[in-house]
């Protein structure tokens, strides 16, 4: 039966940014009425949703699971849509053991998500949330259901339950073909060329405009969308906004010792390393902050700690980036028929031979790091300690060199100085970093040895700093990256965070290199064909070096949110050589 969204689809792409700001006081009241309805009504309704197909129902241990997904937005008060998408590969008792985070453009996400090699075979379940859906809880994820084998290892999930695998809610097959293979040919030799022209009657009628194509072997081929557990929902304890901006990260800070929240106090976080940045905000009533983080890739190491303070038992609670909440979901029993077990055997040879072969020109292409300066630019002076004789204490490099930088005394404390011209340098104290963490306490960074100190890079002009004005910048730089022994603030932490997903741009469609043997299993995934005005498109691909049954996979979403498929089977007769 075809799985149709409750939802009012909306653009709201020009939508301007001070009106985004004047809804903040609805945001807040809205999203504490969701919580609240969540936990008093089963049957509330979802503000966003997600439909997510991927390439294929089967895989072996180290492949990518290719995804497509469209987030469906609830607008009637005139709430910006999620940006951000949570990808996670999960076991039926919810432990992830794979992740990702993908930008959603024009309402839609794709990547993929890599396979663990070490994952013991059984049912796994791909799901996919924004994290405004976490007000809901996990059974608002979209949710499907695949089958791994790892032909390294003898051991395989129990399967709990006796049912066979299947994927609750089929995606229904249109009434009328939309596949037509060019001169109806059903059968080809390996490392054919394949045109497809895809004809769509019904385009107009179902307003579709682009397509999503897989060609896989015909025994992996799924129609299976959404698979849900039985559970009510149940939302999380925190309430989740919309990430509008990009990737968030929020949490709130607490006093240990009375168990309290801090308010209105200053939290401080850094990106370490390649793409180092600073960012700083006040917490609010209820003692939580929350960064708007740059669309940075891969994983980054952060620094978050609360600005320095008359409280000793300060701890920064960071909330989980993807969902925490316990599930269970459909454990079948994993049985393979001796058919199955045979081209299983076939997909983990071409897994093996394609991770030896690897077409490069398919992989995702990452972006080159433009991020290697400062988040301040050029700095207004930089001293080079190997510039000047030994000094025996920092302060005298600071006192006796001529420089930017001075230190002082105010109620018998030292503190730094910026020397510029304008005045707001006189009211407002300077941002000082070491190895690009904020520390506010002067005497431990006057504590650090000189010997440890490659440079310091100073700026002499008010830095405005999302709501924060400095009076100028103070970098310290230490010769190993060890932030030259400075202790840092005791309630900050590290984080190794994962930010988004490495975009690419050829996905799964080109063939691979010459005299490399094309050894995928997907052959091929376009997830936006576009169709053209009169409902056509048209696509090519190269049948694979390995016989057997292949499907032409399409899959659809229409703008009333219904969700179909459709799919032609051909087949890859033996070559000369086979």
């Amino acid at each position: 039966m075809a799985q149709r969204l409750n939802v009012v689809i909306e653009s709201h792409k020009q939508m301007k940014a001070k009106f985004i700001f004047k809804q903040g006081l609805l945001l807040l009241l809205l999203l504490a009425s969701i919580r609240l309805a969540g936990q008093q009504n089963e049957g509330f309704s979802l503000f966003e949703k997600v439909n997510l197909i991927t390439d294929r129902s089967f895989y072996i241990s180290g492949e990518q699971v290719w995804f497509k997904a469209w987030v469906s937005s609830f607008t009637k008060n005139d709430l910006p849509p999620s940006g951000i998408l949570y990808i996670e590969i999960i076991s039926p008792d919810g432990k992830s053991i794979s992740r990702v985070k993908s930008l959603i453009e024009n309402s839609q996400a794709n990547g993929f998500v890599e396979i663990p090699d070490d994952v013991i075979t059984g049912t796994y379940y791909v799901r996919a949330y924004t994290k405004y859906m976490r007000n809901a809880g996990p059974e608002s994820f979209a949710c499907v259901g695949i089958r791994i084998v790892n032909p390294q290892r003898k051991d395989f999930l129990s399967g709990s339950d006796t049912m066979a695998f299947q994927a609750m809610g089929e995606v229904p097959a249109v009434d009328g073909k939309l596949l037509v293979i060019n001169h109806y040919k059903q059968s080809f030799q390996p490392n054919e060329k394949v045109d497809v022209s895809v004809v769509s009657a019904v385009s107009q009628k179902m307003h579709l405009h682009e397509l999503c194509i897989s060609v896989v072997p015909d025994w992996t081929s799924s129609t299976a969308v959404v698979s849900s557990s039985n559970r009510k929902p149940q939302p999380e304890t925190e309430v989740f906004f919309p990430e509008i901006r990009g990737l968030t990260i929020s949490g709130k800070l607490m006093d240990l010792s009375t168990e309290t929240v801090v308010r209105n106090s200053r939290v401080n976080l850094s990106i370490i390393g390649p793409g180092r940045d600073f960012m700083s905000r006040f917490t609010d009533s209820a003692g939580r902050f929350s960064f708007a983080l740059p669309a940075y890739t891969g994983y980054r190491d952060l620094f978050i700690g609360a600005e320095k303070s008359d409280l000793a038992n300060q701890a920064i609670l960071v909330d989980n980036d993807f969902c925490a909440m316990p599930v269970r979901l459909p454990e079948p029993e994993f049985r393979l028929s001796p058919d199955e077990r045979k081209l299983a055997i076939k997909l983990a040879a071409n897994a093996r031979l394609n991770r030896i072969f690897k077409n490069e020109s398919s992989a995702i292409q990452a972006q080159a790091d433009t991020s290697a300066a400062a988040f301040y630019g050029t700095p207004t002076d930089v001293l080079k300690f190997e510039d000047y004789i030994q000094l025996p204490t920092l302060e005298e490099y600071f006192n006796e060199l001529p420089g930017l930088v001075k230190v002082r005394k105010r109620n018998g404390q030292k503190y730094f100085k910026v020397i510029g011209d304008q005045p707001e340098m006189l009211v407002f104290d300077p941002l000082v970093l070491v190895d690009w963490v904020a520390v506010d306490d002067p005497e431990k960074i006057l504590a650090a040895a000189p010997t440890d100190i490659l440079r310091i890079e100073v700026v002499n002009l008010p830095y405005v700093k999302g709501d924060l004005t400095f009076g100028g910048i103070i970098s310290i730089i230490s010769k190993k990256g060890d932030f030259a022994g400075v202790d840092l603030p005791s309630s900050g932490i590290f984080l190794n965070y994962l930010f988004l997903q490495e975009r690419y741009t050829n996905g799964n469609r080109l063939i691979a290199q010459e005299g490399i043997p094309d050894a995928r299993n997907t052959i091929y995934w376009n997830p936006a064909l576009v169709l053209n005005h009169d409902g056509s498109a048209n696509f090519s691909f190269i049948t694979p070096e390995t016989p057997g049954k292949y499907a032409i996979v399409i899959k659809c979403l229409t703008d009333e949110g219904e969700l179909f498929s459709d799919k032609l089977t051909i087949e890859v007769k033996p070559g000369n050589g086979n």
